[in-house]
């Protein structure tokens, strides 16, 4: 019976000793490598919008708007 608790005892302390083992050692690549972040380039001079008119007043705009969005509602209701 105490040969039994012995190995029972000593098969219990080898468990704890490699989990004990196994936290104390840190895997080489924990963390993902570092990466810097995308560069967006500038606009071209052609690509650019140009400046708005000056007899376009913002009311304008926001008619052309609010008109564009009627057009596309109607052009997604079902029949």
């Amino acid at each position: 019976m105490l040969m039994n608790n012995e190995r029972s005892l000593k098969a219990l302390l080898l468990g704890l000793m490699l989990l004990a083992s196994g936290c104390a050692t840190k895997p080489a690549s924990s963390l993902p490598p570092s990466v810097a972040p995308a560069r967006i380039p500038p606009l071209s001079p052609e690509a650019r919008q140009p400046p708005a008119p000056p007899w376009c007043s913002p009311t304008c705009s926001h008619g052309l708007m609010l008109e564009r969005e009627s057009w596309r509602q109607r052009m997604t209701v079902p029949e």
